[in-house]
This record gives structure tokens, sequence and C-alpha cells, in this order.
């Protein structure tokens, strides 16, 4: 919230501290109570504001009651309600006006200037903000789902402004001084800033030239680090030089949000501030209430931070300033949050917050006030007058622009480092681990990566040992009880110990693969095995059982244990049988066998029975029902005989 002067300067400018775009502008007088329901996990938000004006008559009356000596006025945003000033006088007028800007509601997205036109008002708000010459934040909303919007006055308005402040003027003094302001508003368009999930009601005044200015500024404190978040996703390489050239030290980047959320531009970013020989720390933007929610979150930065072999030396800050934290196991949560990442091996904690946060000195207790980055803005930062030097780093500013000439011209937020706190991280080596991890392995919850001479993790493919094996993936992670498809569609299995597995492999309902020595799956082959038995792996990979047709009419039969069979009979359907050879083919023609025993397999491979078959030189021979060929007499037909020789 924004309390101010009708004509002069600000009491207070109580305004979202860490929003990751804001838009500030001169303002003429307005009451504008606007609400914003952000679309959760998208950084590109849309909002609907309803903006309430009041005439110029209602606002200088209500204004006539503030008092001259306000000691302080604090803003709550969470709660959209202001708090109490030492003054009862100023109390009551604030009070009045918010109640006049709840009770008259319009649906408008356009901020109306309205001007005051009580000089005594105008004294006595001149006053207050004489004696209070700041700007507090309550509240530094990084959320992606904040974005600020700037809404013209239309001409119209501003006539209609200047119009009804003339008529409610009193006297001819009254009169010119309410021409003057709506003259002045009408240079200047009307700001309205939104909030995800807050309802902002907000009386902002003509005041004077905004707070806004340029890195390397020697009147304003140091600027030791910047921060950005997926709103500077237009910051170029060469804006992170003129960084580093203005004598920045540090830039820390918004990896993620709540359970989700992940900044699309992280990576970019860091790399960019690494090249540019600047440090790079990373925060989250919290949302839990509960110890769950805390683990989901903080699972969902650790995903961020190993997906893409963040070191573990890298700084990491909790930002705590969402009203969805509040609760008084405020500390309990913030500590499961830790331990998460703690279990990863990022142990470098801090904590981002500001002193109007409900529960600051609980999640300040997480790492103790040297390691906290406190947000609080005065209207004019000054390099005479710091604040919070008691903390690691204070947040000071969020409309600081860019050094002349970068390509990227929005607002960036600043900050001064008291301690060294921003700068205890990776350096430029945001994403590598010299000398850490060097030709060895190294676990990271239960997965296991290995880092190679560089110190970086490998990825792809690892011989090792005698004829050893391993692959690991995109992610650096090692592949265990999984596939994995490879060029050529050459096909690779990795057992429960990491390594590519040979030979044959038992899975699933009676299923059966086979791994040459070069660890790829048999396809469309044979594979012989222990014993002499043979199997054949079908186009799947899976080996074969039943019959199998192949090459000019051959026949091979594999068991459900799926072996070939070889020298060994089977029945089929329909009773047929059939009969495998030495070398695994089911036969045809004669076979003897036995003690002077004589079978007949046909063209198809199934056993005669019951039935003449007549051979070379016109012989025949008549197989019975067992499918021997018979001998001796043979009673058929009607009082028919024929007889078979011992041959």
């Amino acid at each position: 919230m924004t309390f101010c002067s009708f004509v002069g300067s600000a009491i207070i400018n109580d305004q979202i501290a860490h929003a990751d775009t804001v838009t500030v502008a001169k303002t003429a007088t307005t009451v504008t109570r606007t609400t914003v329901s952000a679309d959760s996990k998208t950084s590109n938000d849309s909002a609907s504001s309803d903006t309430v004006s009041t005439t110029a008559n209602k606002v200088a009356n209500t204004a006539s009651n503030i008092a001259h000596q306000p000691n302080s006025a604090i803003t709550n945003l969470n709660t959209s309600q202001a708090a109490t000033a030492t003054s009862s006088t100023t109390t009551k007028a604030a009070s009045s006006i918010l109640s006049q800007a709840d009770s008259e509601t319009a649906n408008s997205n356009t901020s109306q200037a309205v001007t005051a036109t009580s000089s005594a008002a105008t004294e006595a708000v001149s006053s207050a903000a004489n004696q209070t010459g700041q700007k507090v934040s309550s509240s530094n909303n990084k959320s992606h789902e904040a974005t600020a919007h700037t809404t013209s006055a239309a001409s119209g308005s501003i006539n209609q402004v200047s119009s009804t402040a003339i008529k409610s003027a009193t006297s001819t003094e009254n009169t010119n001084k309410a021409t003057s302001v709506a003259s002045n508003a009408a240079k200047h368009q009307a700001t309205t800033t939104k909030k995800a999930d807050l309802n902002l009601t907000t009386v902002t005044a003509s005041t004077p030239e905004t707070d806004v200015w340029t890195i390397g500024d020697t009147t304003r404190p140091r600027v030791d680090v910047v921060d950005v978040a997926s709103y500077q996703s237009a910051m170029t390489q060469s804006d992170y030089n003129k960084l580093k050239a203005a004598g920045v030290k540090t830039v820390i980047i918004k990896t993620t949000e709540g359970t989700g959320y992940t900044n699309p531009v992280a990576l970019a970013q860091a790399k960019m501030a690494n090249a540019a020989g600047l440090n790079v720390d990373f925060y989250h933007y919290a949302t839990f209430n509960t110890a769950d929610t805390a683990q989901m979150e903080a699972t969902n930065m650790a995903n961020f931070l190993v997906k893409n072999n963040v070191s573990k030396k890298v700084l990491l800050f909790a930002d705590m300033e969402d009203a969805k934290t509040y609760t008084v196991n405020a500390t309990a949560n913030l500590n499961t949050f830790w331990s998460v990442l703690n279990a990863l091996g990022y142990t470098n904690h801090g904590v981002y917050t500001s002193n109007t946060y409900l529960y600051r000195d609980a999640v300040i207790k997480t790492v103790g006030q040297s390691r906290v980055w406190r947000a609080q803005y005065p209207y004019t930062p000054s390099a005479n007058n710091l604040w919070n030097t008691d903390d690691g780093a204070w947040q000071f500013s969020s409309t600081a622009l860019l050094p002349s000439g970068s390509d990227y011209t929005g607002y960036i937020d600043v900050s001064i480092c008291y301690n060294g706190l921003t700068e205890d991280s990776a350096g430029t080596n945001t994403f590598s681990t010299p000398n850490e991890f060097v030709n060895q392995y190294h676990w990271e919850g239960n997965k296991l990566y290995f880092y190679g001479s560089n110190g970086q993790p490998i990825t792809g493919f690892r011989h090792y040992g005698n004829n050893k094996l391993e692959y690991y993936g995109s992610d650096h992670a090692q592949y265990r009880n999984r596939y994995l498809t490879a060029a050529n569609n050459q096909l690779y299995y990795f057992g429960s110990n990491g390594d590519a597995i040979t030979g044959l492999r038992h899975y699933a309902n009676n299923k059966l693969e086979y791994y040459g020595t070069d660890h790829i799956q048999y396809r469309n082959r044979y594979a012989t095995v222990g014993n002499n038995k043979l199997y054949y792996f079908g186009s799947n990979g899976d080996a074969i059982s039943g019959l199998r047709h192949y090459g000019n009419n051959k026949l091979e039969f594999y068991g459900t244990d799926h072996i070939q069979y070889r020298n060994r009979y089977y029945t089929a359907a329909k009773n047929k049988l059939y009969y495998f050879g030495g070398n695994g083919d089911a036969i045809t023609g004669l076979r003897h066998y036995g003690h002077n025993k004589l079978e007949y397999y046909g063209n198809d491979h199934v056993q005669y029975r019951n039935r003449y078959y007549t051979a070379a030189k016109n012989r025949l021979y008549y197989f019975g029902s067992n499918g021997d060929a018979i001998s001796g007499l043979r009673h058929y037909g009607n009082n028919k005989l024929e007889f078979y020789g011992t041959d």
C-alpha cells in the first residue's frame, strides 16, 4: 500500500519488494482497489482489476482530517489493512479513505486521477511525509504469478477530474490549487501494481520524480548483488558483462516455485552470469505450509539442481514472503525443506524475507541472522544511510536500471552484501565440481553418478573393468534395471548393479531374452548356451517357443523352456507327430529306428499313420496306427489280404 499526500510527497510507500517486474511512475491522486487472480504455474499471467475512484470533494473532505505529526505508518499487504500511525487523527483519515474506496466499486481497467483541493489537507499530509521520508517493504513478492501493469488515464477522465476539483473548491485559492493538481495529473500515467493472490488497496498521490536510478550511481548503496527471474529473460550476455564491469559480484536466480514451477530461463541466466565472471546463487519461492508440501517443494528445487549438475557449493535461498506460508509451524516446515536438500549434499542455505513477513523470526532461526537476505526499501536509498547491517545482505531497491547502453531496459532488484554471504558459493563454477569428484562414483540420494577426469559427471556409455559396460543418462544418473535403445536400434539392459548384462535374462511371465558378449540383445538370431542348448530369439528379442518354419520348407520346434528340440518327437494339435533330428530340423521321408522299426514323415513333416506310402522303385509301405511300417500279413477291406516283408 502507498499512503501519500494528495499534492505533496509520500508518507509511506509499502511496495511489493521483489516482484519480478515493477512499474513505477509519477501519478495523480487515486484511490484504487486491485484484485488479482493469477493463473498458477505460468509466467504469462492474466489478471483482472476493479478500479474504484472517488471524487475530489470526498478525498479532500477525508484528507482534511489528517493530523500533522505522524511518527510511523505500516501497511500490511497480506490483509490489505492500514496499520495504526501514532496520530489518531491520521489513523482515522487513512481508515476513512480505505472505507470510501471499498464502498464505491466500479468495473474499470483504467485508474482515474482524483485531485485533492484542501490546502490544509495538503499541508497535513506533506508534513507527515516529511516526518517519515521512506518506503517500507512489507512483502517481497518474487512469485512467477506476479506481474505489474500500467494503465493510462484517458484524457476524458483527466478533464473530468479537473472539472470536479474546480467545482469542489471553496475559494479562489482552492480553485487555483485544484486546477494545478489536475493539470499535473494530466501529464503523467496512473499506475496500478498487481500482486499474486492479494487484494491491494492503494492510495497514490502526485509525487516528486519517481525514485528510479542507474546502477553505478555512487550516491546509492553499493550494488553487490542483482536478482533475476523469468521476467528478466530479455537480458543478454552483454548485459551481464556490463553488470560485472559496474562492480556487481553476484546474481541470484529464481529456480523454482511451489511444487511444479521451474523458471524456464534459469539455466541460461546462470550460464551467462558465469560467463561474465559473476558468482551465481539460486532461490526457491516458497508456498508450503505443511511438512509434506515443504518436502515436495524442496524436491522440486532439488530436481533442478541435480538435473543441471549444480555444484554442492552453491548458496540456496528459501524465499519466505508468501502469506500461504503463514503457520505456527514455519520453523519446522522450513527445516523440513532444508533437510531434503541436505540429504542431496546441498547444505549452503540462506533465507530471504522482509520485516513485515509474519513469521520472519521463525524462518530466520533456521539459518541465523548472518545468513539473512532482507528486503526493505527507503524511498531514496543512500550510500550514507545503510540499513540492516547485521544481516548478510540488504535488498534496498527494485527500481534500479542497468548501466547505460544495456540491452535490457526494465527494472532490476539490487542488494548490498555486508559479510560475504552471497559470495559464499561456487563462484563461476556453478555447474562443475572441480577437485571434488574426479574419476570416481558419487551417490546423490538413490542416484549414482560417475565424475570423469575433468570433474564433470559423464553421460553415455562407460566401458570399464573386464568387458563391463554402464550407461549414464542425460541427467548424468546411472541406468539401473532398465533398457536402453542405442544407435542402430541396439538394445541393452542394465541390471541392478548398473552393469549391462550378457547371456540369458528371464523376465515377466516365462519370457527370455539374450545379450551377447557385446551386451547387445539378440534379435532374429540363434544362441547356443551351456550344454549345446539352442535358442532362437525373434524380432522383439524374446526367445520363441513352439514350431518355427524357416528356409526351404524347414521346421524346428522350441519347448516351453525355449530350447530347441533335437533327436526327439513332438506331438502337436490333432495328434500330429513330428520328429526333429540331430540338427533340430523336423525330418521328412523314411526313418529307421530301434530294432528294425521304420516310420515315415511327409513333406509337411507329419508322421504317417494308417496310410500307405510308395517309395522309389514302386515300393509300397503301410504304416500302422502307431506310425510304424508293418511286416507280415495285413487283412483289409472285403476279405482282402496283403503282405509286407521284414524290410
